[in-house]
């Protein structure tokens, strides 16, 4: 069977298509999120779906610069080259806001930077224990 031909028929969805793993790629204020994107992409076989959301809390300037513009185009150039979908959310609670584009995006395994705080109380903690059945693959500062 075709799965293309699926697409134009109104008794099948897109949810009833196979299709692999979702991937998240959480991305943050840093300019050198690429590192992270290209991680991301690197997990993606040819089912998979790639996601990069960038969450910045309501108030706050995207990618820590008064030049949103720049910035927004700046993921969105990079996200297109490893074939993702891009994603930005502005919310109160960023941790809620992520944990809920998972669960709405049926999220596997989700990458992102090391917190700069350890312990149970770090961003990373703080996530995975809202997102337990997810892989997380946390990747380290450059050096």
């Amino acid at each position: 069977m075709d799965v293309n031909n699926n697409l134009t028929r109104p008794d099948v969805t897109e949810q009833d298509l196979p299709h692999g793993k979702g991937i998240m790629v959480c991305v943050t204020g840093q300019r050198a999120c690429e590192r992270l994107i290209f991680r991301g992409a690197d997990h993606k076989t040819a089912n998979d779906r790639l996601y990069i959301v960038h969450c910045v809390q309501t108030g706050h300037n995207f990618m820590n610069t008064v030049n949103e513009a720049d910035a927004i185009e700046y993921l969105f150039t990079a996200s297109r080259l490893v074939g993702a979908e891009m994603t930005i959310l502005r919310e109160d609670d960023v941790l809620n806001a992520l944990v809920s584009f998972a669960n709405e995006h049926e999220i596997d395994l989700i990458v992102l930077g090391e917190s700069p705080e350890n312990g149970s109380d770090s961003f990373v903690a703080r996530f995975g224990m809202r997102m337990p059945s997810a892989e997380f693959d946390v990747v380290g500062a450059a050096i």
